[in-house]
């Protein structure tokens, strides 16, 4: 038995199969062309009328098939509705049964509405609600859009106001922009011309400092003494007396710091050299510290290379002992040297005096001493003959006395400093002058530096010139 889809497809098939029937023929028949009018007009005949009867036969054998596909659509549509019967007879009791479902579906139904209608009622009462609740908030919505509105065009004025504000503003800053760019562009013009000038300035300049440092280069190479310093082992020939470079000078009070500065370079004049002489020039000195001074003679004493004291001017107390008892030592004739006993102050209860001059006369025996021995006397024939030369105690003579005496090795009559290679500097005032202080009653003073535990001055000070704090 045939299924509904296969009389469907039958059904489709049979005008697909006549045109394509009819295409077969239309083909056959056009297969010859008919365009060459040479052939001759028997064979033209001849060719149309096989041609009829090849048409003739096709058309035959189609009918043939056309009849046969009919045939088999009857039999087909007997098929389907043989088909729909049963299907229908089948489907009578699930009829019965669905209209059955229906009838209770509309009586549900019926009971739902009869149930709902007062909620239906209750629903209706609320749209009303709703509604009237709508109206009165599009009626506020209105107002505030009325409002907004009224905003929105305050808001559209302010806004164009302040459009035209700001492009006033622009304007103004445009014209201000090219204000500035005008200023700026003469300023840089001021600026290159400035610029020109300094360049101009630092040319000549640099000119005149070349030419200045080529004069100063001069100057100096005329103002340097060329050639080597001339070191020799013995200085002293014939009252001349060769000063080298390795010179220290020793002026003014001796004071806390003043063995430093001498003790140093001789250390340092011995790591350069220890068999070359190193002088120590006094031109002026009153005498000053004991430590200090200890200190200074102690150096010297140790010193490899050997060091001669040069008194120029005059040298007192501390500055005399240091002359006198270095192993060479040297003066001008005219130079004063002075000798006395060891004076100071003392200030504190009598024990606290008795101290300090025990102090002082054990320096005094310590420094005094080696004097004393030098001259061939004692230290009391010493002390006599300072009171015997002066009242005061203050015995001072000058270098070729001193030299009797045995407080200066050698008189010379011309020092030569060969440590000077270059042209002396101007005149500058002694650093004492700049201390120089003045009492109560005018008088002229230098205060001293306190002194360390235990040390005292050693110096002649015959106008009161040097003072110490608190005395």
């Amino acid at each position: 038995m045939f299924e509904p889809r296969r009389l469907a497809l039958a059904s489709l098939a049979m005008p697909f199969l006549l045109a394509s029937a009819s295409l077969a023929l239309s083909d056959e028949t056009t297969e010859k062309p008919v365009d060459k009018a040479e052939e001759a007009h028997v064979g033209t005949e001849k060719e149309i009328k096989r041609l009829r009867q090849q048409a003739e036969l096709r058309e035959q054998e189609l009918s043939a098939q056309l009849a046969s596909l009919k045939a088999e659509k009857t039999k087909l549509e007997a098929e389907l509705a043989l088909i729909n019967a049963k299907q229908s007879y089948e489907a009578e009791p699930d009829k019965a049964k669905l209209e059955a479902l229906q009838r209770a579906q509309q009586l549900r139904d019926a009971i739902l509405k009869n149930e709902l209608a007062p909620n239906a009622a209750e629903i209706e009462r609320m749209k009303q609600t709703q509604s009237l609740a709508q109206a009165k908030l599009d009626a506020e919505l209105s107002a505030n859009k009325a409002e907004i509105d009224r905003l929105r065009s305050a808001q559209d004025l302010v806004d164009a106001q302040h459009k035209a504000k700001l492009s006033t503003l622009r304007r103004e800053q445009e014209a201000l922009a090219a204000e500035n760019m005008l200023a700026a562009e003469k300023r840089k013009v001021e600026q290159s011309k400035l610029a020109d000038e300094q360049m101009r300035a630092e040319i000549e300049a640099r000119t005149a400092a070349a030419m200045l440092q080529q004069r100063d280069g001069t100057d100096k190479l005329r103002d340097l003494v060329s050639g080597p310093v001339q070191y020799t082992d013995q200085p002293f020939k014939d009252g001349v007396l060769t000063v080298s470079d390795r010179k220290i000078e020793m002026d003014g009070p001796i004071v806390t710091g003043s063995a430093d500065y001498v003790c140093d370079r001789i250390d340092y004049f011995n790591n350069q050299d220890r068999t070359k002489p190193i002088f120590i020039v006094i031109n002026n000195s009153p005498g000053g510290s004991v430590m200090q001074g200890y200190r200074i003679l102690k150096a010297i004493e140790t010193s490899d290379a050997p060091v001669h004291v040069v008194v120029k001017s005059f040298a007192a107390s501390m500055a005399a002992t240091i002359a006198t008892l270095a192993p060479h030592s040297y003066a001008y004739p005219n130079a004063i040297i002075l000798h006395h006993q060891m004076s100071g102050g003392a200030s504190g209860n009598m024990t606290d005096i008795e101290q300090e001059v025990k102090t002082m006369q054990e320096w005094e025996r310590r420094l005094a001493e080696p004097i004393a021995k030098k001259m061939g006397i004692t230290l009391d024939e010493f002390k006599a003959r300072m009171y015997a030369a002066k009242k005061s105690g203050d015995w001072d003579e000058f270098a070729d006395k001193a030299v009797q005496l045995k407080w200066i090795d050698h008189l010379v009559n011309e020092i030569r400093e060969e440590g000077i290679r270059k042209k002396p500097s101007e005149r500058r005032e002694p650093a004492w002058l700049f201390m120089m202080q003045r009492d109560e009653q005018g008088k002229p003073y230098l205060c001293l530096p306190p002194l360390e535990p235990y040390d005292c001055y050693f110096m002649v000070n015959p106008r009161g010139t040097y003072r110490i704090d608190g005395r």
